[in-house]
């Protein structure tokens, strides 16, 4: 787990490689503080070259890749350059070191992220005749490379973003994980292409031609879409979506894209069995039982984090399951588990924690954020963020993170995306209200219903029934009922009100809708945050739910059916995953999330916040209005937390974090 970055110049002009590349990994030094590594290249040499924090035994050993000399001392400019800072996780030893390279040096590679399957197919590849000199991941890419080529992707379980360059080609070959749990940005014109784990690593680069993107504030402030584009809010800085890969030709330039994966999904309508339904939950046990077991590979301790919902609760109840038949598991004493919790009991789920603590006798290791301490922390918050984000419960996550740091963890597993794979949130009723209802199956209809048809009326109408309307009619609804939306700059607003769409929110199938989930839209922003959060602490979290690609693919080849049952969410997760938590967590139907007393913080740090409207703001918010109302603006006492008015605040201080 690691931060990366490149540099190609493309023209003749003096783009001072050394002196960028450094400027890069040093932006991003957080993901990785354990070392750090360059490589320099042009047409007829391949330098690998150290810094001053690099450990003084990775320049003492005999690897090809083992750095020639300090960065400090290199005096050539050169075409093409990569950066790494590591964070040791895989083979701690020297040999862990990168950017890495084939034993014929004809092949070299930054890599960011765990192929957790790496065991297994180092194995396959012995048998191939391949020979490792490391106990590493990454060179088991590199050999898979060299096997399969581009089709090497369809090995990996895990979670990914590296560049390969190949000299005999002079070609580059870079790939992004399945469904975007590792990031990768780059910028491209016509002198240079760059790239890096973190926008912010560009942003610092003195030729990227950069500033707001209009549009994506827009779908940021009105829509609630963070990264949805290419382009985010950051201009001509672009992301490779999950399941992409990439080559470019460094000779012609040419950049080709192309979608390497696509997730099978299963739309077909089926009634409720129990047979076959007890048939998929004991196979769906065993593959989450595999994928927690992958993910606890690690030569560093291990934790977990915990809420108290169903998805890291069945986590740490697998993983005290795993520990009881596999000692050799690195955890340390004990399992160490870390919630965020609240003196409020209406945000807290300390108590749902804790059963699960008692039950698994874990290590727990509490923090309680507060509102004095969000406003010391905003800065850094939104800065690790690269871009503004939604709510105040990414302050929760980002807490907890450096909990697990200050208790010397730098591994945690985190249940995020299980909402998304087995159809935790309400609003996903929806989708299966309408598939039950279009294959006119009456009954189970009552019975998903439960009495709630009124309810199913006003939630379609609300989530599926706008998006049908034209966009000057959203436009209409939009400005009458949803708060904030008058204090945007009223130009802002007509010029891009267009970008409302007529598309429906939700499909004629409940799998068909959490495709939709999966893929560039709400589980990609939760993963940038989760990605963040954790590296800007310089902790490696792994997500089993959004990454393990035999769990993933087994749960989409279900009928919804087996997801959501008589009213329950998230019902196939539940009966496989009941012999490992405790039976109240099993039953649990308060679903809470990440949430925090976002209202009682918003009011008590308002008159700390006012300096940052100011005048930078205009073009996007009336900046006249918002000062003349700030006390109405900031009012939200008894309201519903609809996260509007931090998106406020985070955008202010994001504008003022990169001076834009």
């Amino acid at each position: 787990m690691c931060g990366i970055a490149g540099i190609v110049n493309l023209s003749n002009k003096q783009l001072d490689t050394k002196k960028n590349i450094k400027l890069m990994t040093d932006t991003i030094r957080h993901r990785g503080p354990d070392g750090e590594g360059f490589l320099f290249c042009n047409e007829s040499e391949s330098i690998p070259v150290g810094g001053n924090e690099t450990p003084t035994n990775v320049y003492e050993s005999n690897l090809p890749f083992t750095p020639k000399k300090n960065i400090e001392n290199l005096s050539s400019d050169y075409s093409l350059a990569f950066g790494h800072r590591r964070l040791s996780i895989i083979d701690l030893s020297t040999a862990g070191h990168q950017p890495m390279c084939s034993p014929d040096k004809k092949l070299w590679i930054t890599y960011n992220g765990e192929i957790y399957n790496y065991i297994e197919l180092r194995e396959e590849l012995k048998v191939k005749g391949y020979q490792f000199y490391t106990n590493t991941d990454t060179e088991v890419i590199l050999n898979a490379y060299i096997e399969w080529g581009s089709d090497c992707l369809n090995k990996f379980n895990g979670m990914w973003a590296f560049v390969i360059y190949d000299r005999s080609k002079s070609e580059l070959f870079g790939s992004r994980d399945r469904f975007g749990v590792k990031p990768f940005y780059y910028y491209k014109d016509d002198d240079v292409l760059a790239f890096a784990s973190e926008q912010k690593a560009l942003v610092k680069l003195p030729f990227v031609k950069t500033g707001i993107n209009p549009k994506a504030v827009f779908d940021f402030f009105v829509k609630g879409e963070i990264e949805y584009d290419e382009e985010g809010m950051f201009k001509n800085i672009l992301e490779l979506f999950p399941s992409y890969a990439f080559t470019f030709n460094i000779k012609t330039k040419e950049l080709r894209k192309w979608k390497y994966y696509s997730l099978a999904i299963n739309e077909q309508y089926e009634s409720f069995n129990e047979v076959k339904f007890n048939e998929v939950s004991k196979h769906t046990k065993e593959l989450l039982e595999n994928a927690i077991a992958l993910r606890l590979r690690s030569d560093v301790p291990v934790g977990s984090c915990l809420s108290g919902g169903i998805d890291s609760s069945t986590i740490v109840g697998i993983t005290n399951y795993l520990l009881s038949k596999n000692g050799s598991i690195n955890v340390d004493d004990k399992l160490k588990v870390f919630t965020a919790s609240f003196k409020d009991k209406t945000y807290d789920e300390s108590h749902w924690a804790k059963l699960v603590v008692d039950s698994t006798n874990s290590q727990w290791h509490q923090i309680f954020p507060s509102s004095s301490e969000l406003l010391k922390d905003l800065e850094n918050l939104i800065y690790s963020q690269d871009v503004p984000i939604w709510s105040t419960s990414t302050y929760a996550q980002y807490r907890v993170m450096q909990l697990a740091k200050q208790s010397g963890i730098k591994v945690v597993l985190d249940g995020q995306g299980g909402d998304e794979l087995f159809a935790g949130y309400d609003t996903y009723n929806i989708a299966n209200w309408i598939e039950v209802l279009k294959n006119k199956e009456w009954k189970q209809l009552r019975n998903e219903s439960k009495g709630n048809f009124n309810l199913f009326i006003r939630h379609y109408l609300r989530f599926y029934g706008i998006k049908k309307l034209s966009s000057q009619t959203q436009s209409s609804i939009y400005k009458k009922y949803f708060a904030g939306i008058q204090y945007l700059n009223k130009d802002f607003w007509n010029n891009h009100k267009s970008q409302l769409s007529s598309e429906g929110v939700f499909e004629n199938s409940l799998n068909k809708t959490l495709y939709n989930e999966f893929y560039n839209t709400r589980l990609k922003g939760y993963l940038k945050c989760e990605d963040r959060c954790s590296m800007w602490h310089s902790v490696e979290s792994r997500t089993p739910f959004a990454d393990d690609i035999n769990l993933i693919e087994h749960v989409f080849k279900l009928p919804g059916t087996y997801k959501i049952h008589n009213n329950t969410n998230k019902y196939l997760l539940r009966e496989s995953a009941k012999d490992f938590i405790p039976a109240a967590i099993k039953n649990r139907k308060d679903k809470m999330g990440y949430v925090t007393p976002n209202n009682q913080w918003i009011a008590e740090m308002k008159d700390s916040l006012k300096d940052l409207f100011d005048d930078k703001l205009k073009e996007y918010v009336n900046i006249n209005l918002l000062q003349k109302d700030y006390d109405n603006f900031f009012s939200l006492t008894g309201k519903v937390d609809t996260g509007r008015i931090f998106k406020f605040i985070s955008f202010a201080q994001w504008v003022k974090n990169f001076n834009l």
